[in-house]
């Protein structure tokens, strides 16, 4: 039996498309149109056309619902702590080459506002810790070290600041490494929902080094469909609180163009040094980063579809320095499986090593198998 064609109609005329719409009427919706619709009839095309994320129709329906959200979104509080010179957005980000050229008292003053934040983050969506750190700084009550304020943090010595960022990162990886037990697979369609329902929805994702410097308008290229690509992925899960699970997402991108083509070690050397100052929060996937370099950015961006060239990103391990035995420390991970199958296994204390052994080895590429 001779295989079936290939479907070589464009994308538009692939699209199953909802009663009463087409391409044409996707294309001429306005903002103003768009949040004049039912939620279920966003939601129907969305569905439809998400299936196709190389087409005109996807980037215009992506677009418009993200400035929908925008259009809706409160003002965002603004860090407890600005240094001098830098803007907000500036304060917001990790920029390590603004943060190596801050003052020491600058430092330190940035270091305690990315804790204050990250715990009035925390407050608002009912995720604070159950327990203190295990060092609580001289005349601090509890309920201030599991809730820290910037004017405490602000006059805390540089050395006790460090000693209690890193006291509460600890605290906060064993509760999350506690609460998270693997069930079985009828008590959720969605491992990763599963995953953050039991936490409270808290804020999640990972932490991205970015090496590739080349080109700003390919890297923001790179962006657009690298948060198009996890929109898509996140709209298939099933289960209650996908709202809440994609307003908390957060990649946490550390940036400096002296990290241009940086290798593993140096990316590793950064991403401790950012999480030792307070400018990781301690509710993101921390086991591993996130390597950007050239080469993912044109997996992203590359029009081929064969399998060789799927999109993909590179996971480094950081809680293991080196090769040994046949693993080299870091793996590549298609996006599509980068939310929805490596964030909930590592949540179950599965290690980078065990989900690198699961690997297709012909392939090189992570994929999420099951295990």
């Amino acid at each position: 039996m001779s295989e079936p064609e290939a479907d070589t109609r464009p994308p538009w005329a692939r699209i199953a498309f909802p009663p009463g719409w087409s391409s044409d009427r996707v294309q001429a919706l306005t903002l103003s149109d768009f949040g004049q619709l039912p939620d279920e009839e966003r939601t129907s095309l969305w569905t439809a056309i998400s299936k196709f994320p190389s087409s005109s129709e996807f980037t215009k329906f992506f677009e418009l619902r993200q400035d929908f959200r925008k259009a809706n979104e409160r003002p965002p509080t603004p860090p407890s702590y600005v240094p001098s010179g830098w803007t907000v957005n500036q304060a917001r980000g990790l920029d390590l080459n603004l943060i190596s050229k801050l003052p020491e008292e600058e430092r330190r003053l940035w270091a305690a506002g990315q804790v204050a934040d990250t715990a009035r983050i925390a407050q608002k969506c009912n995720q604070l810790p159950t327990s203190p750190p295990s060092y609580i700084p001289a005349g601090w009550t509890t309920e201030q070290a599991i809730c820290p304020s910037f004017e405490l943090l602000s006059q805390l010595p540089g050395e006790d600041l460090n000693r209690f960022i890193q006291a509460r990162n600890e605290a906060t990886q064993l509760q999350i490494s506690a609460s998270i037990a693997p069930k079985t697979a009828e008590e959720s369609p969605s491992p990763l929902v599963l995953t953050l329902q039991r936490e409270g929805f808290p804020p999640w994702g990972f932490v991205m080094v970015r090496t590739y410097y080349r080109s700003d308008s390919r890297w923001e290229q790179f962006l657009e469909k690298f948060d198009a690509a996890c929109d898509a992925q996140l709209s298939h899960e099933t289960g209650d609180g996908l709202d809440k699970i994609k307003e908390m997402l957060e990649f946490k991108m550390i940036e400096d163009p002296r990290l241009e083509d940086a290798s593993l070690d140096e990316a590793r050397i950064h991403f401790q040094y950012a999480k030792s100052e307070g400018g990781v929060a301690a509710g993101l996937e921390m086991s591993v980063l996130l390597l950007v370099d050239a080469g993912v950015v044109n997996s992203v961006l590359s029009d081929d579809k064969d399998d060789s060239s799927a999109p993909y990103v590179v996971s480094v391990d950081v809680t293991e320095v080196g090769e040994s035995e046949g693993y080299p420390g870091h793996f590549k991970v298609s996006i599509d499986s980068l939310l929805c199958e490596l964030y909930p296994k590592l949540c179950m204390s599965l290690s980078p090593r065990s989900l690198w052994a699961m690997m297709d080895d012909a392939d090189g590429t992570w994929t999420g198998d099951d295990v």
